[in-house]
């Protein structure tokens, strides 16, 4: 069995509020490992930027959409029609906020859409949740779900790797009667093994702490609310939107949308790790809402384009509490 990759790279590839400008494109995000990828929203020139960043439309498992406004999902008729343009066959999931389905299916039978032999499967969202499926062959990616508030139905998400084994100290092990091969695989699994004299060896002697792999939490378009804190809860980096200054916090909330102070205050009470800030407004200063926010919370940084991020594995004792899900 193929091992979980432990680390990602987030992209930004628009990083605009509601048009692109000369230096920022609209709405979409790259959540990548060395074989597969995942994009959040995907704003008009995604596709594109994609090609720019080196990530190859063959290996998209999925386009996650937080909602229908077009900054967030213009560039998505476009992008699936590449696809089958291209001829894949495997199929791509799009998940998205309910409307989703009908407005593709609109498209599909008015001709704008020519997805070939590519199933696209298509899934609504309506309460929290998770993906209870493989996203694509060979994917790893787990990806979790819940509503945000806002002026139209809104879906933020959390992107993460599975758990990974800790590092085996195989010297160790061998000096203590452990055979290279078969039991070492075991014990570096996880699992007890049993030496041929009968002896009992368990992992924790020469396996160190569990790696769970990284999380990343996706929250756009939406005012300060308890789902954003709910996805970021734990995560190794929030992405957030952050529309305005703090100054304009009234404008921002009558237009359904978070500044970066709002924004910060969220990464603290959900204790993430990192704060990667973005949406802004065509009218502020990115760098200047940063530095507001990064009064609050110091691990606070503005997006730009094709900036990449790493995201590595981190060590711990128990997994992290994930956002609320349903029963059953």
């Amino acid at each position: 069995m193929m091992q979980a990759p432990d680390r990602v790279r987030v992209i930004p590839f628009g990083t605009s509020a509601g048009r692109p400008t000369l230096n920022r494109a609209a709405s979409a995000l790259a959540i990548a490992t060395d074989g597969a990828w995942i994009l959040c929203d995907c704003g008009e020139n995604a596709q594109i930027t994609a090609l720019k960043a080196g990530l190859s439309l063959s290996r998209l498992d999925a386009v996650l959409i937080t909602h229908l406004h077009g900054d967030h999902f213009n560039g998505l008729p476009g992008l699936l029609g590449t696809l089958g343009l291209e001829g894949r066959e495997r199929p791509i999931v799009v998940v998205g906020p309910p409307g989703i389905a009908s407005v593709l299916e609109m498209l599909a039978k008015a001709g704008a859409i020519g997805t070939g032999g590519m199933p696209v499967k298509v899934v609504e969202l309506h309460e929290a949740g998770n993906l209870a499926w493989p996203l694509g062959a060979g994917s790893f990616f787990q990806v979790a779900f819940h509503p945000l508030v806002h002026r139209v139905p809104t879906f933020g998400y959390r992107i993460s790797l599975p758990e990974r084994p800790g590092s085996l100290d195989a010297e160790a092990a061998v000096a203590a009667g452990v055979p290279r091969g078969p039991a070492m695989a075991e014990l570096k699994a996880g699992r007890a093994i049993e030496l041929p004299s009968g002896e009992r060896i368990d992992p924790g002697r020469f396996v160190g702490p569990r790696r769970r792999g990284p999380i990343v939490a996706y929250v756009l378009d939406c005012v300060p609310c308890d789902g954003a804190v709910a996805l970021g809860s734990l995560a190794d980096m929030l992405v957030h939107e952050s529309t305005y200054e703090h100054a304009r916090a009234d404008l921002a909330h009558e237009r359904g949308h978070t500044t970066g102070v709002e924004a910060a205050r969220i990464a603290r009470d959900a204790r993430a790790g990192r704060l990667l800030l973005t949406h802004f407004s065509p009218s502020v200063d990115a760098e200047a809402v940063a530095e507001e926010a990064r009064g609050i919370h110091p691990g606070a940084s503005a997006a730009s384009d094709l900036s990449p991020i790493e995201v590595g594995p981190v060590e711990v004792e128990r997994l992290p509490a994930g956002p609320p899900t349903p029963a059953g």
